[in-house]
């Protein structure tokens, strides 16, 4: 089945972590982004992983007055117009949007478990005309029925903020529990910048721009998005053999190294790097896709200068060189 596909996603997963000593985690979940049917687990510590990290900060639609959109649902809903910063070129579309502390990214997978009766409405509707879908909640008014396409953006609960830029998510495959939970499958579109809050109940609905993607293929790009498909390799293959932990070979050398080109291999890399929110956002409101890539590249290449110091102190001193717990 596919929830069970999806448990499996993220419950027998490879876990590879990004630390710093100035850092939370930056923990990057492979499995979730290659392939739903793994089924050999392979987790790493923290300590296996140190790269500097960044430090953009998040562009905020608003902040300071979003706590209505967190699950929690404590304070009263007001009515929000906002302007995002930036130009506006690009197309102009309504969505709802599922505000989340999760960053979605364009070309990766985020798998969703739907539970919250607003949100089985919401999803119901989005996949209206499917099998296995509840009629009974389906909204027919709403312009986004049967489209399977919603935005999703990052919520910051520190900050009390929904992030300006998020992204096209388009539904792939689905499945209705016994209890009424969806469980969906998802796949990143394109970028989007929200302009202006329409609604804020029962769902977060905005008007949003559709951002463009530079889809740099110069020679440059090409150039730098193998290098990086390269520090991931050795990254992966150095942490494997610290670890003394076998991973199969769609984890060890994804498919997505060699099939996406510069723009798309910048977002799903950084999809991988599940555990520190702000990197990702970073890099999802960076435009441009060589800095996107040199970002990476400068993140996998301090990782990969510490497994390496970590493997000649293992081989100087023998052991597992890991943590005792």
């Amino acid at each position: 089945m596919i929830a069970h596909r999806f448990y499996q996603a993220k419950n027998s997963c490879g876990m590879f972590c990004f630390t710093s000593a100035r850092t939370q985690p930056l923990e990057a979940v492979v499995a979730s982004q290659t392939t739903p049917k793994l089924t050999t687990s392979c987790n790493f510590s923290a300590s296996d992983f140190s790269a500097r990290p960044l430090r953009s900060p998040i562009k905020f639609a608003h902040s300071g007055r979003l706590s209505a959109f967190s699950t929690a649902q404590s304070q009263p809903r007001r009515s929000l117009r906002i302007r995002a910063e930036g130009s506006s070129s690009g197309e102009r579309v309504r969505l709802p949007i599922f505000p989340l502390s999760v960053v979605a990214l364009p070309s990766a997978n985020t798998p969703l478990q739907i539970f919250e009766a607003r949100y089985r409405v919401l999803f119901s509707t989005l996949l209206a005309g499917v099998g296995g879908i509840e009629d009974g909640l389906v909204s027919p008014e709403k312009p986004w029925k049967g489209t399977r396409r919603f935005g999703m953006a990052y919520f910051d609960q520190q900050a009390n903020g929904l992030a300006a830029v998020g992204t096209v998510l388009e539904i792939t495959e689905h499945s209705l529990m016994e209890d009424g939970r969806l469980m969906i499958n998802t796949i990143g579109k394109e970028r989007f910048r929200i302009e202006d809050v329409v609604e804020e109940r029962p769902v977060l609905v905005c008007d949003v721009e559709i951002l463009p993607d530079d889809d740099d293929k110069s020679e440059e790009a090409v150039q730098l998005a193998e290098q990086v498909a390269d520090l991931f390799r050795n990254v992966v293959r150095l942490s494997v053999k610290l670890r003394e932990a076998p991973v199969p070979p769609e984890l060890a050398d994804p498919t997505q190294l060699t099939t996406l080109a510069p723009s798309e291999l910048s977002f799903w890399v950084a999809s991988l790097f599940a555990g520190n929110a702000y990197n990702q956002q970073a890099i999802l409101e960076e435009d441009n896709t060589i800095k996107r890539l040199k970002t990476e590249e400068e993140l996998l290449s301090s990782t990969l200068k510490y497994l390496s110091a970590q493997a000649a102190l293992q081989s100087a001193f023998g052991g597992s060189g890991s943590e005792e717990e």
